[in-house]
């Protein structure tokens, strides 16, 4: 008969072979047996995680922490349960407090730094959505970057996408300038720059924040000017440039940068907290109606919303006595669109730089990967580069998947993330490569 002691030998053989089910089922005999130590018990708990039976296992977790507070596994294996517990509950909808208060409880374990920071991307990123800059710069600062791999992960289209380290740059960045810690972002924000050329977008807005969040507008504007002529502006790249703008005493300057980031299709909600701003600085410019419209869409669009109306905008309501508002959101949208039109006067040297065409790559050779037939695009991988996509309605020929062709590189809008990319276009067999 097998003692306890081998069935324990056993299930760990089987743990560490992947075979979770058949190891569990010994821990459990071992364990309701009265079997109990340390090494029985993490065992137990790492079946549970690895089987993803989330719920038993922070039970467990809990139970074992306070058995054995001294043992490294035990509490290597309650941590790693929380990571899971914490992730689980954040995709659940879990609000940021509920996740801040269970990344505490792990904390007062003193965990080792990988769940650590485990734990903290899973709670930086609803916090990053929520604004709730306190409890980012707090879980911030409790990553080790030493662990963080530099290198991002490769995306379908051959491209690389954001490394962990530079997720973490982006949120210390966004932590220090929302607790008014803007000057500590500025080198952070430069560093990232230089070391993630593909986020230049993302870090170039950071430093523009951080420069506009200790009051150097200048440097602000320079660097927004900057970003929006090397990529293809988000709307609220354009309307926090025309802040900036404003603070530096151009207000009709700023009306138009905010003007275009208005058209620029984005729905109206996301765009509800700039229309009041939008307001106030028609009223100092002395355009009134204009002033009224945008205040009294920005309350429509609350009310449809079912959010509630700000005091600020609440005052604004009365300053300009809008007692009701008997107009559509859509007909108020028509409204402030007649006066954003009214604010391009003259083509901005933002817009005619990207309505030009770019000169062209021509000629490069690289592997065409159609994917499923029933699939409108396809990409091309040229050796040793990031890869471009294209479109089969172009294609006026039929390439074998994965065969070598030749192919120019032009610009393309992608209209649903208001930017410009590149793409593949002209492609045409290589001389080996016969056409079907």
């Amino acid at each position: 008969m097998n003692t306890p002691e081998d069935r324990s030998r056993e299930a760990n053989e089987l743990r560490k072979t992947g075979r979770c089910n058949d190891a569990l089922e010994i821990y459990r005999e071992l364990w309701d047996g009265q079997y109990h130590n340390g090494y029985t018990a993490a065992g137990l708990l790492h079946c549970l995680r690895k089987l993803h039976r989330i719920n038993e296992a922070m039970t467990f977790a809990d139970e074992i922490a306070a058995r054995y507070p001294d043992l490294n596994w035990v509490n290597l294996e309650v941590a790693w349960a929380y990571v899971d517990y914490i992730k689980e509950i954040a995709e659940d909808g879990a609000s940021v407090p509920v996740l801040h208060a269970c990344g505490e409880r792990v904390l007062s374990r003193n965990p080792p730094p990988q769940p650590v920071n485990h734990i903290a991307f899973t709670i930086m990123k609803p916090a990053k959505d929520a604004k709730d800059w306190n409890t980012l710069a707090a879980w911030m600062s409790r990553v080790d970057p030493s662990l963080l791999s530099p290198a991002g992960m490769k995306l379908p289209d051959g491209k690389e996408g954001w490394s962990y380290l530079a997720r973490w740059y982006h949120y210390r960045n966004m932590g220090l300038i929302g607790t008014g810690r803007a000057q500590e972002a500025l080198p952070l924000c430069r560093e990232a720059i230089e070391k993630f050329p593909n986020q230049y977008k993302f870090f170039a807005y950071d430093l523009a924040r951080a420069y506009a969040g200790i009051g150097a507008y200048e440097k602000a504007a320079e660097t927004f000017d900057e970003l929006c002529r090397n990529v293809r502006p988000d709307f609220y790249h354009l309307f926090d440039y025309g802040k900036v703008v404003h603070q530096l005493g151009r207000p009709e300057e700023a009306l138009g940068l905010m003007a275009r980031a208005a058209k620029a299709g984005q729905r109206p909600e996301f765009m509800v907290g700039y229309f009041m701003d939008m307001g106030d600085i028609f009223k100092q410019v002395g355009r009134l109606d204009a002033a009224r419209d945008h205040y009294t869409l920005a309350t429509a669009l609350r009310m449809r919303n079912s959010w509630s109306i700000p005091a600020e905008l609440q005052q604004r309501l009365d300053e300009n006595a809008i007692a009701s508002i008997e107009d559509s959101v859509e007909e108020l949208t028509y409204r402030c669109s007649r006066h954003w039109s009214d604010c391009e006067t003259e083509p901005s040297p933002i817009t005619t730089q990207y309505e030009r065409e770019k000169p062209l790559e021509e000629g490069i050779t690289g592997t065409i990967y159609l994917g499923h037939p029933e699939r409108e695009y396809f990409f091309i991988n040229p050796p040793g580069t990031d890869g471009y996509i294209g479109f089969k309605n172009e294609l006026t020929w039929a390439p074998e998947d994965r065969s070598q062709v030749v192919f120019d590189v032009v610009p393309s809008f992608n209209r649903k993330k208001n930017e410009w990319a590149a793409k593949a276009a002209n492609v045409r067999p290589t001389d080996n490569t016969p056409a079907k």
